[in-house]
């Protein structure tokens, strides 16, 4: 009788924590990581003083995943802590892989992309090994997530597309959100903005039934930016008001910040040239306060694109070496190819045509192996811009009028068509360009 209480005694605080590790991840699902995070704790002290045994290792490792998972959303990168204890200490082979997914996300989210690359390709291995499907698909969005963060963008929809495909045999509504807004990203980095559009829709629906805000405001986010890249500005405005407000409510500071960045475009694009610049270095200080190295690319681009359009080029061209050295400490040739695009627009305001042309056919040679229409358009338009050769300059704008009608080709509506190709640049290049 007394080894029945004692048993029944472990037993008691094993039950509850598998409810909370079970809780914690529905937390996790929908958005609310903070939870998450607080759940798991607690189930992690109600483990505290079992002595050990395989079930108690095994839902120890359970709980630190869920909130190394739900640490890292929230921008917290010293989660990798809790994947590198799981990694050393999990009785289960499938849990240990799983945590080097964890440590994969926590490199990339710091910005070491080849670390990050290496990590997800040998969990990738090792769950393929087990027949671990579902450690796969987060290996595959992962490794698709860093492929288009370094300009790789067939690889990122390619690799995406395998997680796409084995979450029709093993059905989850969040794995297929993630999918699909990392799809958007890459599929807008290459100017394939119809099927953008169609994956950002569908990622939105995805995040709306789990009812996760924090998600969901990422991909609003992204839609945001699409329409403001082809200056649909009224869209692009109403999508990251939204945004913000989900983001806010969730308590997403990590998306919050890139929503600011975005918002400040909107306001420059639309003339509001001092709340633009206020909301503009707010980003840039956050996401380096953050840590985030992917937030900080696109702020340092962003408010330096803003500072050169503004006539302070000194300052443009410090926050574009910046942007350089940092591109090529992460090796994103996505950012080191903006990083000389921002520099040959900085040399050619100073009229220095030969700078300009050397630093842009140095950012083509990146930009080719992207590929991204959009940026190769405005590149061969301000290579055009810093010839003195008419002829080369108008094979130039040839090639650059060819990447616009690739990108309005197949976007889906025809007001968003003619609002793209009235912008005064576009003009400018389809007349110079026949």
């Amino acid at each position: 009788m007394s080894d029945s209480q004692d048993t029944s005694a472990m037993d008691r605080p094993l039950r509850a924590g598998a409810r909370k590790c079970r809780e914690a991840h529905a937390a996790m699902t929908s958005g609310r990581y903070r939870e998450a995070v607080q759940i798991a704790e607690e189930g992690l002290r109600l483990l505290e003083g079992l002595p050990p045994s395989e079930e108690r290792e095994r839902l120890r490792a359970a709980l630190l995943l869920e909130r190394g998972r739900a640490r890292t959303m929230l921008g917290e990168y010293a989660a990798i802590s809790d994947f590198q204890t799981v990694r050393q200490e999990a009785p289960d082979p499938s849990q240990r892989s799983e945590a080097l997914v964890g440590i994969a996300d926590c490199y990339a989210g710091v910005g070491d992309y080849l670390a990050a690359e290496n990590a997800y390709l040998q969990a990738l291995q090792e769950a393929r090994d087990l027949g671990d499907s579902a450690c796969c698909i987060r290996g595959w969005i992962g490794l698709g997530s860093v492929y288009w963060k370094q300009g790789r963008i067939e690889e990122a929809v390619q690799t995406l597309g395998q997680a796409r495909s084995a979450l029709q045999d093993l059905p989850d509504v969040y794995e297929l959100g993630r999918v699909l807004i990392n799809l958007g990203i890459a599929y807008t980095y290459s100017g394939q903005l119809d099927q953008a559009i169609a994956a950002y829709e569908e990622a939105l629906d995805c995040f709306r039934t789990l009812q996760d805000d924090h998600r969901a405001a990422a991909v609003l986010d992204n839609l945001g930016e699409l329409h403001q890249g082809i200056h649909n500005l009224e869209a692009a405005l109403r999508y990251h008001e939204e945004a913000r407000r989900l983001a806010e409510a969730a308590g997403a500071d990590r998306i919050q910040v890139d929503v600011i960045r975005n918002l400040g475009v909107d306001l420059f694009l639309m003339g509001q040239y001092s709340e633009a610049m206020a909301h503009l270095e707010q980003a840039l200080s956050r996401a380096r306060e953050i840590g985030d190295k992917d937030l900080v690319l696109q702020a340092l681009y962003s408010l330096g694109d803003v500072l050169l359009q503004q006539g302070q080029v000194e300052r443009a061209m410090a926050l574009a070496s910046e942007l350089e050295a940092e591109a090529e400490a992460a090796q994103s040739e996505l950012h080191l190819a903006r990083a000389k695009y921002l520099q040959g627009r900085i040399h050619l305001a100073r009229g220095e045509k030969a700078a300009a042309r050397t630093v842009l056919q140095d950012a083509l040679s990146n930009a080719h192996a992207l590929p991204s229409r959009i940026l190769l358009w405005h590149l061969h338009a301000t290579l055009g811009r810093a010839t003195d050769d008419p002829e080369v300059a108008r094979l130039h704008f040839q090639i650059a009028a060819d990447f616009i009608r690739q990108t309005v080709e197949v976007l889906p509506e025809r007001p968003l068509r003619t609002r793209f190709l009235q912008q005064p640049d576009v003009q400018a290049v389809l007349r110079k360009g026949r």
